[in-house]
């Protein structure tokens, strides 16, 4: 395992190895910590955000380490010990190895500088809990050991999640959120200790003591994950989604809205970002009361917040969208949505919905008719309100099939010009 550092990007290596070298110029020590670590065990795909644990004065170190990269310190947060650094395409977090004290659940710690040792144990899961010191000679980067003192190793190998300690989820219950999306992507189950945990920290409603922003934070990173529709399922085993959205449940029909999406019959998928449009189909069964709640309580992103109030519209026309009787009368239903909310309704309804919606997003939406505002404005239509109507009654006829040409589109002006002036 002394070779795992090398399976990190070789730029990545380059930047690691120039900090091993001047982190001891201020008596300082560096560690991969996290995520990173896991994944590498894992022989995962490793993102853009690093994890570095820094004993040592943290603050002059990224300092130091921001000019020597050529990076930009993001953010600073001098009382938890902790600098964002970005650097080409990395997102790089230096902490201060610490031990952490939480006064009340649910709070922000008091923390206080601590070897690397007790920093570990004061994470949350030990797969997340194991480290790689920083050495470099020469420029480059050299193998050191796996730093493993509270068996993260062993549990992943036997796919275990593992708290650390008995007050982990009254201390940060947003634990238990990076757990179920832990628990779904890697296929870990809760060991004995860990699952009665769960249990008793969701009887005792702790997630309802995280503020609205620290658990839009969450819901945001599990929108992101490869499955979110697995962590959701899973996270309505364990007993949470009801918790977190009054009215979410796993059921078969979101299932089935789910799969729809999964298998994207009709190519809709790549029209809009993946995420709004499952935070979409997982929210479609919430009545407006329960909709308007969410809204209330979480911030969350415009292009989420536009579809939720749009969906409790468009939710209402599916009869009028079935009944629709051409092409023009469905795009006058349509038009005023975004594709994210239509793409939802495509995947959350029935026969024969997806397949008009289907057209409308590849097809007609984008249907222009043979003549523009100039062309009706040679044909003698003064600028105004009728040259609007008759804009918009042309893109309906020729919608309709009644226009196909630009020869038919004309003829067609000069009847309504002389029906008009009648």
């Amino acid at each position: 395992m002394n070779d795992l550092i090398f399976r990190l990007d070789p730029a990545l290596q380059h930047l690691l190895a120039r900090a091993a070298e001047i982190a001891p110029t201020i008596d300082a020590t560096i560690w991969l910590v996290g995520g990173v670590v896991r994944d590498l065990l894992l022989e995962l795909p490793i993102g853009r955000d690093i994890d570095l644990a820094v004993e040592g004065d943290v603050n002059q170190l990224a300092s130091i380490l921001a000019e020597a990269w050529g990076g930009q310190i993001a953010a600073r947060h001098l009382p938890f010990g902790t600098v964002t650094i970005v650097v080409d395409q990395w997102v790089i977090d230096l902490a201060q190895t610490r031990t952490e004290r939480y006064p009340h659940p649910a709070v922000l710690p008091e923390v206080q500088p601590a070897p690397i040792a007790l920093d570990l144990h004061r994470r949350d899961y030990s797969i997340n809990a194991m480290a790689i010191r920083l050495a470099a000679e020469h420029g480059r980067l050299v193998p050191m050991p796996l730093f493993d003192p509270l068996g993260g190793v062993a549990d992943l190998a036997d796919r275990r999640l593992r708290l650390l300690h008995s007050q982990s989820l009254r201390d940060d219950p947003t634990r238990l959120l990076r757990g179920v999306r832990l628990a779904s992507r890697l296929n870990l189950t809760p060991d004995e200790a860990t699952a009665a945990q769960i249990a008793d920290a969701l009887k005792a409603g702790y997630l309802a003591l995280l503020t609205p922003e620290r658990i839009q934070t969450e819901l945001c990173l599990t929108l992101a994950e490869p499955d979110p529709a697995a962590v959701v399922a899973l996270a309505d085993r364990w007993g949470m989604t009801h918790q977190l959205i009054p009215g979410l449940h796993w059921t078969p029909a979101l299932a089935d809205r789910l799969a729809r999406y999964r298998r994207d019959e009709y190519g809709i998928a790549p029209l809009a970002p993946a995420e709004v449009v499952i935070a979409g189909l997982l929210l479609y069964d919430l009545s407006d009361a329960e909709l308007a709640m969410v809204l209330q309580r979480y911030h969350l992103p415009a292009t989420i917040r536009d579809l939720i109030n749009e969906l409790i519209r468009l939710r209402r026309l599916t009869a009028a969208i079935t009944a629709a009787a051409s092409p023009s009368e469905l795009d006058h239903i349509l038009q005023p949505y975004s594709v994210a909310t239509i793409a939802v309704l495509h995947y959350a309804t029935d026969t024969p919905i997806p397949q008009l919606t289907a057209r409308y997003l590849r097809e007609w939406r984008f249907l222009r008719p043979p003549l523009n505002g100039d062309d009706l404005r040679e044909l003698g239509v003064a600028p105004g309100p009728q040259l609007g109507r008759l804009l918009r009654d042309l893109r309906a006829a020729a919608l309709d099939g009644l226009i196909t040409d630009r020869i038919a589109a004309e003829q067609w002006v000069r009847q309504q010009l002389a029906a008009s002036s009648s």
